[in-house]
């Protein structure tokens, strides 16, 4: 569904937002602290604090669905992914240099902006213990940067 260089901008210095809805239609929302794309590019695994993300958790339980957000400070691009097979897994800690990995990118992302490296340390501040991963299979996918292409889906006819 995505190209290679959206792959790769999904592991860069973006912020990341996981959401989820509940059987009413209420949405709960995490930041991520970092993304893995899996070998052949099908899967992503979104790394989340667990004690932040409860009810988050709950809904992706329930219904298997996400929305997930990245977007470039920066530049303001922004892409949308939806999944409609999340699952919750449990944080293997070898990905631990993944998220470190992108803490540094947002901080240099964001350190031109204006925001201190100390205020992104403490935003995205975790223990080891309390990460959870969840999983899923992008089913769609939107150029969400605003401009008068926002809401587009990704790989439509001009």
């Amino acid at each position: 569904m995505l190209d290679r260089e959206q792959l790769v901008f999904l592991q860069t210095g973006v912020s990341i937002s996981l959401a989820a809805c509940n059987p009413a239609g209420l949405a709960s929302i995490s930041r991520g602290l970092g993304c893995k794309v899996s070998g052949d590019g099908q899967r992503l695994s979104v790394f989340i604090r667990h004690s932040q993300s409860l009810e988050l958790l709950e809904n992706v339980r329930a219904s298997a669905r996400v929305a997930n957000v990245f977007s470039l400070p920066s530049s303001h691009r922004t892409l949308q992914l939806k999944g409609s097979d999340a699952r919750v897994e449990v944080f293997d800690q070898h990905d631990l240099g993944r998220i470190e990995t992108h803490v540094a990118d947002f901080i240099g992302e964001v350190g031109p902006l204006g925001i201190p490296a100390e205020v992104v340390r403490a935003m995205l501040a975790f223990p080891a213990d309390d990460l959870v991963t969840v999983t899923y299979t992008p089913c769609a996918a939107f150029s969400q940067t605003p401009g008068p292409k926002a809401g587009e889906p990704i790989g439509a006819a001009p």
